[in-house]
């Protein structure tokens, strides 16, 4: 029998044991199976014998000498017998036939590991006096083919020592065979994974499992990367999707990456899409997989490289190197690393936690959360606030809550902001003007008293700011039979009123009423003629203007205007809802104009009192067109040019719409030249809406910094052009949880905001 057919000791190695009779049990079976070693290998010798005697080999006959011999002996005398069978001619047959330069290789790389003959065969012979005297002789002698086997390992062994020309992954197998002598001999530390009473016992790891070549090749271009890690048992349940982890390099550098892709291999090929396997699957009651069975694997998506400075400040590259097979995959534990890995600040407006899945992301830095800040400060540029803020998010997903904890943060007295067009270029603390539709941001005047003091020491701990703040004021448009409750705060309440004399530049604020083409174009005929006049530019002056037959005639015999066109604007100047807003008996915004925009103060604009949607948009609009006036006008009023303005836009779709007619084109190409100079003239823009597939495309591509919560309709979804991997977790954000795109300030990041509002929500 030839060394090669081993195969047949590997079949047999994976046999359930018998189970040991009890000693002394006094059964007749028990007495009866009692057979010495030499009865034994007689037995498989017996069944060589059924064989020709022509067929017997000489190690056979020579095996049945020995059985022979043996019979009867004590069993002192059977180890010096078994001895015997290590002749050289049993070593020439079954000498394992390895290649030569296998031997030489194995020869120099383990010279110091090659043991001697004499310890070897001293320690073999204790093993099989050992093993010969325990009733488990059976599993290894249950048959012919075990018994030579036996004898030709022994022998093989006793010639190690002269060629030293076993595979080293063959050492494990031998030692199964031999006993302890092979361990002590080749001294390599054991693998824990290869016994799972030993798995168990060992301390789990920190690592998520080790870098692997063995399922595909790992590789590095220019337009990706394939990094394939496979994950150790204990571990799985952590990983996910989205998951940062660290792979170090030999020289401190670290390679920080993000799970992308989880797959589930077959540790032993099995196929188990079959009725059978299903079935016996569904019937074991939900028993648990188990994991030692299933490769899991969690391939990396390189973000950068991280690396220090000879500073030793920590930074970051881009990944240009590749790990090595078989180094750990580390989880994130220091929070430095991750801000730095994601490009996050470590200072600015705080926006909220950083998360995977849900859940918060933790490190063993103090506090243990990672805030995520948006940059506010002029090392790379204007702050990003000037590059304009959209939060976006069904009904429900929280996005006043956000944006009353996010605008509270620029109210700090420590923030301020310098202007290119000032000529003293002093910095000033910016001026938040609130459109209010649902009467909440005048809230922000007041404490939320169900904050604890652990919440306040969190807050301070991250440098967020929380409390009220004492400068917010309500701006009330003064509108015939409505009137604001002002019950929600205690902010001080101003009431205002729109002269006409603003339609005079900004003709589209009564063109909303729904004009056409032609009648928008005779309006600011009507209009700029009017405004030329002596009399009082007020709204009754110019509808009385309009309705006079003289005027009528004028326009319409001359041919300036069309007949019907003319009739039509007269209709839909005089719509009641017009007299109601205009001209009423308030204070004009004109003349309050330095009361609104001052450095430091929230000016809120409610809504929500007037009923008629017209008027709302009237006011907003009216808003709008006086602050982008006097931002890119050369000759504004110097209260609104020389104050840095946050624009706060809730239901900014409503205004900010595609644009369907010539003046609504116009007011959209006016409000996007203010976004463009917005870093210039220091105008900064934060939209709120549920509808970002309706804001325009020349607004919307000025917004650098998104902010989305959980959305249900898939054109809002895809107008916000995000990566497919984070646009479809976009239907499954929780209340609270959105996704930031802000490609001037990180990487695109999962966050979770503030759990409780840092100024009053009701």
């Amino acid at each position: 029998m030839k060394y090669e057919n081993v195969d047949i000791f590997t079949f047999n190695s994976c046999k359930p044991k018998k189970e040991q009779s009890p000693v002394g049990s006094g059964t007749e079976e028990n007495a009866g199976s009692k057979e010495s070693p030499a009865e034994v290998i007689k037995e498989n010798l017996a069944e060589l014998g059924n064989d020709s005697p022509d067929e017997i080999s000489p190690e056979n006959r020579n095996m049945s000498k020995i059985a022979n011999s043996i019979e009867g002996a004590p069993d002192p005398v059977t180890s010096d017998l078994i001895t015997s069978i290590l002749t050289s001619d049993t070593e020439e047959i079954l000498q394992p036939p390895l290649f030569e330069d296998m031997r030489k290789d194995c020869l120099e790389n383990v010279p110091d590991l090659t043991p001697t003959k004499s310890s070897i065969e001293s320690d073999i012979k204790s093993d099989i006096e050992s093993d010969i005297e325990s009733d488990l002789e059976f599993d290894i002698l249950s048959g012919h083919a075990e018994a030579i086997f036996k004898s030709s390992s022994l022998s093989t062994t006793a010639h190690v020592s002269k060629t030293a020309s076993l595979p080293l992954s063959d050492l494990s197998f031998e030692s199964e065979v031999l006993g302890s002598s092979v361990k002590e001999a080749f001294p390599f530390e054991g693998f824990a994974g290869c016994d799972d009473n030993v798995l168990k016992a060992a301390p789990v790891s920190e690592a998520f499992g080790i870098v692997t070549t063995g399922i595909e090749p790992l590789e590095l271009t220019p337009s990706g990367a394939v990094i394939t890690g496979y994950i150790t048992s204990a571990r799985r349940s952590e990983i996910r999707l989205g998951t940062y982890v660290v792979v170090p390099y030999e020289n401190r550098e670290k390679l920080f990456a993000r799970v992308g892709k989880l797959q589930y291999r077959q540790e032993f090929v099995v196929d188990d899409a079959t009725e059978i396997h299903s079935r016996r699957m569904l019937s074991a009651g939900g028993n648990p997989v188990n994991e030692d069975d299933y490769k899991f694997l969690a391939c990396l998506d390189p973000l950068c490289i991280l690396y220090r400075k000879a500073d030793g400040k920590l930074t970051r590259r881009m990944a240009d190197r590749i790990p090595h097979p078989n180094t750990p995959i580390l989880p994130v534990t220091d929070r430095l690393e991750v801000q730095t890995g994601l490009n996050i600040p470590e200072e600015g407006i705080f926006l909220g936690h950083l998360s995977v899945g849900g859940e918060l992301l933790k490190t063993n830095s103090e506090p243990e959360t990672v805030a995520y800040y948006l940059r506010n400060d002029y090392s790379m540029g204007d702050p990003l606030i000037f590059r304009h803020m959209l939060i976006c998010g069904s009904t429900g997903t929280g996005k006043t809550f956000l944006s009353k904890n996010i605008l509270r943060q620029f109210l700090r007295e420590d923030n301020r902001y310098r202007l290119r067009s000032s000529p003293d270029k002093a910095r000033k603390n910016p001026c938040l003007v609130i459109m209010d539709p649902q009467d909440e941001y005048s809230q922000l005047f007041e404490d939320n008293e169900t904050l604890t003091d652990g919440d306040k020491f969190r807050f301070e701990s991250e440098n967020v700011t929380y409390g009220r703040v004492l400068s917010t004021r309500a701006f009330v448009a003064k509108v015939d039979g409505q009137r604001y409750p002002g019950d929600k705060s205690r902010a001080e309440q101003i009431e205002f009123t729109i002269p006409f004399s603003l339609v005079e530049h900004n003709s589209w604020l009564i063109a909303a009423a729904g004009m056409s083409e032609l009648q928008y174009i005779g309006l600011e005929v009507l209009l700029g003629d009017f405004f030329k006049s002596s009399v009082p530019h007020t709204y009754q002056n110019f509808v009385n203007h309009i309705d006079n037959e003289g005027t009528r005639s004028y326009y319409v015999d001359s041919g300036k205007l069309h007949e019907s066109s003319y009739d039509g604007i007269v209709r839909r100047v005089r719509n009641p809802f017009f007299s109601k807003v205009f001209d009423r008996d308030a204070t004009s915004i004109i003349d309050l104009v330095d009361k609104i925009f001052k450095p430091g103060q929230i000016s809120v604009f409610p809504t929500e009192y007037i009923s008629a949607p017209r008027i709302r948009d009237l006011i907003v609009l009216t808003i709008m067109s006086l602050i982008v006036d006097n931002k890119l006008n050369t000759t504004g009023k110097e209260a609104i040019k020389e104050t840095p303005i946050i624009l706060a836009l809730d239901e900014a779709h409503r205004y900010l719409s595609n644009a369907n007619g010539e003046h609504s084109r116009l007011i959209i190409s006016r409000f996007a030249d203010a976004a463009r100079q917005g870093r210039k003239e220091g105008l900064g823009l934060f939209l709120i809406t549920q509808d970002p597939q309706d804001i325009d495309d020349t607004v919307f591509k000025q917004i650098n910094t998104k902010l989305i919560l959980n959305l249900n309709n898939d054109a809002a979804i895809t107008s916000l052009k995000v990566p497919k991997e984070y646009e479809r977790r976009i239907p499954y954000l929780k209340k609270g949880q959105m996704i930031i795109h802000s490609p001037d300030n990180s990487d695109i990041v999962e966050i979770i905001g503030l759990s409780n509002c840092v100024v009053r929500h009701r």
